[in-house]
């Protein structure tokens, strides 16, 4: 058997094949993916883009988690930390 191939579903034992079934429904056979234009006949409606920035990252946990994550604390660079990385220039 290759990777990626799913065994014969005969070959299997119930506790098996239920297992692997949503991998066999993952694999069938789909229909052509709709266009904008059909699914706005049907109701869709776009969702707004959301902005991929750690600042609306941390708001939307805080609003979504009652929190109080700091971004500002988060992304300062005048951190006390030290750099723990590894140099490319390293003693052999």
């Amino acid at each position: 058997m290759t990777q990626g191939t799913l065994p014969p579903r005969h070959t299997l034992s119930v506790k098996d094949a239920a297992a692997l079934e949503p991998f066999y429904r993952a694999q069938r056979a789909h229909s052509p993916a709709r266009t904008w234009r059909q699914l706005r006949e049907r109701g869709a409606v776009p969702k707004p883009q959301e902005d991929p920035s750690l600042k609306f990252i941390c708001d939307a946990f805080n609003t979504a988690y009652d929190s109080q994550l700091d971004y500002d604390k988060i992304s300062s660079t005048d951190s006390d930390t030290p750099d723990n990385s590894v140099s490319e220039t390293g003693s052999n």
